[in-house]
């Protein structure tokens, strides 16, 4: 019997709003004898691959991923709560997110098989085109495998299209295995893509082997790593064009920048199809541009207590000039650049400045003015996102269609890599270089420098690489990932300014401001908002649940510990 071509390939090209797909071809006449017939058939197929391994909204997001640490907080409390669940702990193996997690990485890795086992049926298609885009595919295999590996730990290795019932009886593998098969997938990708120019947003010779990095990143391979981080140094550089060339890269006026390594392409409505992301509907507050935005996605407290001051001291920080009654004022320039917080400026796309007020929950008088749009929702945290934000005109109505691109992987990151990897092999005689690695990062804003006598130890090393990483890098959707590898998830926010354990905390908040229902907590002697209280259990949370269904349908698969 002929395979029909699964129809989540066509929904997915929907729902991310790819080219149309197959527009001329009913879908229920669609098999894999009669689709795989010209090139553009594959490069239409491996597209969809990209959209939904990279969406821009729920799982796989790098927004949704930024919600699962503390660097920001999912407000949602009624409809699509489950990522929010699986931040604060109290998810279980039944719940949707590691079912969605689980389901969307396993239908992409069979998309890469069904082309692997399919793209020799092309006719007129050059051997070096056909390596091309089956190097594409096997890196996007790796990304959804690293990731599987990362959520889940032992999970089945399968490398065919499977049938029904075959789907039944798999095993999970040694975890080692689909690592090995992970990394042998990328060398594979690097030697083909070598010296090859690719489109932006495709995967090149560069993605792969920072995707490979970040593998190794997870493992904490540092000896590995190393080297590749200097191959990469070789190619890339930090964007520092024009005065705010951070916060460029993420408004999309330095979408060409060396820097990026790989991102999400996405343009504005064609044809009536919305081709951009949703990045201002997860950000902006509940009504804030006439449209449904979502006030899904607001930074919190402990984040912003983590950017340096001007000096480049950290708050605590020997010599820190730090005042907690003015806790906005003479910060890290990347602070004002990444977050909108109480008596902030927002500025606009025409040039213009709004001053945003203080967040009452219990005054609805009190919102934050963006000229006409005004949010009758506040924050939770009483910060909001501007990293990310689209001020074009287009995008603050049509918030579902913002034009910035999304980037996947970045130079910093990988020079952060670099730091973390010398300070876990040379100790403190890495110093010197890893100062100079963070001052370059600082010196590109304009910030202040590192007070290099502070530093001398290895855990002081340590912990000034892992809080450069949290505020250079935040909402890129990778803070999970390094509190889950650095065993540091079950710290807690407001003891130990890190953590997925014990209270979440906001803004400071004002004396007349606090409503009857509105909770605070005590942060460094200031009432400071309390958002809620998250559960990490070590023996249980460092991986996520296999789910239930997934078990239901194999009993061949084996639950994680104590879930």
């Amino acid at each position: 019997m002929k395979r029909i071509i699964y129809l989540y390939v066509l929904a997915g090209l929907l729902l991310s709003s790819c080219e149309k797909f197959l527009d001329s071809e009913p879908t229920t006449s669609i098999t894999q004898d009669n689709y795989w017939k010209t090139q553009n058939d594959a490069v239409k197929f491996i597209t969809d691959i990209y959209a939904s391994t990279f969406p821009t909204v729920y799982e796989g997001s790098i927004f949704f991923d930024e919600m699962m640490s503390d660097n920001a907080f999912l407000v949602w409390s009624g409809w699509y709560t489950d990522i929010r669940l699986l931040a604060n702990g109290t998810q279980d193996a039944s719940g949707t997110a590691p079912y969605n997690i689980w389901t969307q990485h396993y239908a992409n890795i069979r998309k890469c098989y069904t082309v692997y086992e399919n793209i020799d049926k092309i006719t007129g298609i050059s051997d070096q085109d056909k390596n091309t885009l089956i190097a594409e595919v096997k890196f996007l295999e790796a990304y959804n495998y690293h990731r599987l590996v990362f959520f889940f730990g032992h999970v089945p290795l399968i490398t065919k299209t499977l049938t029904d019932q075959e789907s039944k009886t798999v095993k999970q593998s040694e975890r080692q295995d689909v690592v090995n098969h992970i990394l042998n997938r990328l060398d594979e990708a690097i030697a083909q893509l070598s010296g090859k120019s690719q489109a932006k947003g495709r995967a090149d010779w560069g993605s792969s082997l920072a995707l490979k990095a970040r593998v190794l990143l997870l493992e904490n391979r540092f000896v590995d790593l190393l080297p590749i981080t200097q191959q990469l140094s070789e190619k890339y550089t930090l964007n520092t064009v024009g005065d705010t060339p951070y916060e460029d890269l993420f408004s999309g006026k330095a979408e060409n920048s060396n820097e990026i390594i790989f991102s999400m392409v996405r343009r504005a409505s064609s044809g009536g199809v919305a081709e951009g992301h949703f990045s201002n509907q997860i950000f902006f507050l509940k009504g804030m541009s006439g449209g449904d935005a979502l006030r899904a996605c607001t930074p919190t407290g402990t984040l912003v207590d983590s950017y340096p001051m001007a000096d480049g001291r950290l708050l605590t920080e020997n010599g820190s000039t730090y005042n907690p009654a003015k806790p906005y004022v003479s910060r890290d320039p990347r602070f004002y650049q990444s977050i909108i917080y109480p008596t902030g400026n927002i500025n606009y796309w025409n040039g213009t400045s709004v001053q945003s007020t203080l967040y009452d929950p219990e005054d609805k008088s009190t919102m934050i003015k963006l000229q006409q749009y005004d949010a009758p929702e506040p924050s939770s945290s009483g910060y909001m996102w501007n990293k990310y934000v689209d001020w074009s005109p287009h995008a603050m109505v049509q918030i579902t269609d913002c034009t910035n691109d999304i980037i996947i992987m970045r130079y910093a990151d990988i020079l952060l890599m670099r730091a973390e990897a010398l300070v876990e092999i040379n100790g403190a005689g890495a110093k010197a270089e890893v100062i100079d690695i963070i001052d370059r990062l600082r010196n590109r804003v304009k910030g202040g420098a590192v007070h290099r006598e502070n530093y001398n130890t290895k855990d002081q090393l340590l912990a000034l690489v892992r809080n450069e990483r949290r505020i250079e890098l935040a909402n890129e959707g990778l803070r999970y990932f390094d509190l889950i590898r650095w065993k540091a998830a079950e710290k807690s926010p407001a003891l130990d300014g890190y953590g997925l354990k014990g209270d979440l905390y906001g803004a400071m908040m004002r004396k007349d401001g606090v409503g009857k229902s509105d909770r605070t907590i005590s942060i460094q002697g200031q009432e400071r908002r309390w958002i809620e209280e998250r559960f990490f259990n070590p023996a249980k949370h460092y991986l996520q649940p296999i789910p239930q269904k997934e078990i239901d349908l194999n009993p061949n698969l084996v639950q994680n510990p104590n879930w």
